[in-house]
């Protein structure tokens, strides 16, 4: 095992959405015995970078559930993929009537339409800072990376099969929460974004650990050599792991590491 690859929410952070600095400590013990760590996350660099730095992680970073990948020593995007404008104004459009709230990714910068309560646990839950705006024009020809809905969950659903109708071979849309539907560029998930980091790092799948509870994580679950999620996860996510954890956070790494991971003495 060579490389462990977490989701940072219901994941590697404790039930509150904390990092506990036992899992630091347990990290970088796994680090001196040549097993590196680094995250695979639906958030954006802004919003993961308290984790980060507290981590001292420095290999790269997935992104926006795949969409781009982040060099933390070099301070540069090693990969990006971004919506079509034209499908971007063809979604939203479709979507004015629905009771959701539209969130635009451009960059470091979130943009937001329709913000109403249903969107308060999401904002609480990232730490997310906004712009609102009224209209598309406002964001002229900017590339945007990923569009997240947040509502409830049945306008969600239905906001979900309908774009896989109309636009499901032009874009790839995930639940990561009950809440928060995510719209990302075509053929990008977290399992595409490990397959390319395994090959930038030279490192066969086989030697990687991922740690993932939802369902935009399932695929990278199954094509990792250890595929790990939770007794607790959706029954979709668990068919795709090979090892079923307890907990999530601390309690969980330490479980995972004592069946797993030799010389670590606790």
């Amino acid at each position: 095992m060579k490389l462990l690859v977490f989701d940072l929410d219901g994941t590697l952070l404790e039930r509150d959405g904390t990092l506990s600095v036992r899992t630091v400590e347990l990290l970088k013990r796994l680090e001196s015995i040549g097993i590196r760590s680094t995250i695979a996350t639906g958030r954006s660099l802004k919003s993961a970078m308290g984790f980060v730095e507290s981590l001292s992680i420095t290999m790269p970073l997935i992104l926006f559930n795949g969409a781009r990948i982040f060099d933390p020593t070099n301070k540069n995007y090693l990969y990006s993929k971004f919506l079509p404008s034209r499908l971007i104004e063809k979604v939203v459009s479709d979507c004015r009537d629905r009771n959701v709230a539209i969130f635009f990714f451009i960059d470091e910068d979130v943009y937001a339409m329709n913000v109403s309560l249903h969107a308060t646990n999401y904002i609480f839950r990232d730490g997310l800072s906004y712009h609102l705006i009224e209209n598309l024009t406002q964001l002229h020809t900017a590339k945007v990376t990923k569009l997240v809905f947040a509502g409830p969950s049945h306008e969600l659903s239905g906001l979900e099969l309908f774009i896989r109708s109309h636009h499901g071979q032009e874009m790839n849309v995930t639940r990561s929460e009950e809440d928060l539907l995510e719209v990302l560029p075509t053929g990008v998930s977290k399992a595409e974004a490990v397959k390319w980091l395994c090959a930038f790092l030279r490192i066969d799948l086989k030697e990687v650990a991922a740690f993932g509870n939802g369902e935009n994580d399932a695929e990278m679950l199954r094509v990792a050599g250890f595929g790990v999620s939770f007794v607790s996860a959706p029954e979709s996510v668990k068919k795709n792991a090979k090892i079923l954890l307890q907990n999530c956070g601390y309690l969980g790494l330490k479980e995972f590491v004592e069946k797993f991971v030799e010389k670590v003495v606790f």
